[in-house]
């Protein structure tokens, strides 16, 4: 609570300092600086009245309590959240449950016995089952250890894998344990890049990012920026774990990266939002450090053996010939939904 309190009152400080709106404006990048304009917010009566709420907010509810301090399984970062998870599983769940009800209406969810469902759910099924195993779960965990990471909340998870039809190449998890993949991941990407999207998904669940007290309504997205980018690099590092503990090699994930890079410079227009989301080259960065792939690799090695995924988990699979290929495929790809402009589903 006194770290909590200390925070907001520096946060009202440099506010009100000569020049704090600039120090706190460069904590975005240089193009987001531009468009929020945070000199004329500042002059703004409102505006400060509104980050003063914000802080208040935060110290009120450190006061009332309605905060649990956890610890984040694998990176072991210790972070404050808002909502229990039976709470947090009621809420994410009601809202898949309103989207798939959509989804069914407008037939954009495909078949469970299409090759492509049947793909997703294996590749799924393979990065779930390597969350559990690498995770103390079970009543066999250590309660002596400290700190504990939060395990609890993947307790009782009714896992379920569906494919949408959608040309984005995303996917998303849902506390509770639904996943969702949309079908142009699938045009882009092989198993292990789309292993470690799923991976990644999976673990911003791991680690409670919905309920991380950033996230809460009150907080102004400019504020937040910083951390939400954070958890976004968590869940990578996460990811990278997992994908390394699923049996697929975890230079994958780098891999992942340059073609989302690739297929991001092709479609993007002066129209696009801000992206909120780190760099790609910031990530990778991130993501090259030895003390994650090392981890990582270590996993990779004591996975247990798969025949469908030692194809793509060999170091052989990541040479520069395979990555050229990969990405001609993209580029002829492209074309050929470009010409014929119909859809395989």
């Amino acid at each position: 609570m006194n770290c909590l309190l200390r925070n907001s009152r520096r946060l009202l400080l440099v506010c009100k300092q000569a020049g704090g709106v600039r120090r706190l404006a460069s904590l975005l990048p240089p193009h987001a600086n531009q468009v929020l304009r945070f000199s004329q917010l500042y002059r703004n009566p409102r505006t400060v009245a509104a980050v003063a709420a914000v802080a208040s907010g935060a110290a009120a509810m450190a006061a009332l309590g309605r905060y649990d301090r956890e610890v984040v399984p694998y990176t072991n970062r210790t972070h404050m959240v808002i909502r229990s998870p039976q709470a947090e599983r009621q809420l994410w769940e009601s809202r898949y449950t309103k989207d798939k009800k959509i989804w069914a209406s407008k037939s954009w969810i495909v078949d469970p016995l299409h090759p492509d469902s049947v793909r997703v759910r294996r590749i799924a099924e393979k990065v779930i089952g390597a969350t559990y195993r690498t995770l103390p779960i079970n009543s066999s965990h250590d309660v002596t250890k400290s700190p504990k990471p939060q395990t609890s909340h993947l307790e009782g998870f009714e896992w379920e894998v569906i494919l949408i039809k959608d040309n984005r190449p995303n996917a998303f998890c849902v506390p509770g344990g639904k996943i969702a993949v949309f079908t142009g991941l699938l045009k882009h990407f092989t198993d292990a890049e789309i292993a470690f999207v799923i991976a990644h998904e999976i673990g911003h669940i791991v680690a409670r990012h919905c309920s991380e007290i950033w996230y809460a309504k009150w907080f102004p997205l400019p504020l937040i920026l910083p951390f939400f980018q954070r958890t976004e690099m968590e869940a990578d590092h996460i990811g990278t774990l997992l994908l390394g503990a699923a049996g697929f090699h975890p230079y994958a994930s780098l891999l992942y990266f340059r073609k989302a890079a690739m297929i991001e410079r092709a479609s993007w227009t002066p129209e696009d939002p801000i992206p909120l989301h780190p760099s790609d080259k910031r990530r990778v960065e991130r993501l090259y450090q030895p003390k994650i792939m090392e981890e990582a690799m270590k996993l990779y090695k004591e996975a247990p053996p798969d025949e469908d995924t030692s194809s793509q988990a060999t170091g052989e699979g990541f040479s520069f010939r395979q990555t050229l290929g990969d990405a001609c495929k993209l580029i002829s790809t492209s074309l050929r939904r470009a010409l014929t402009g119909g859809s395989t589903y």
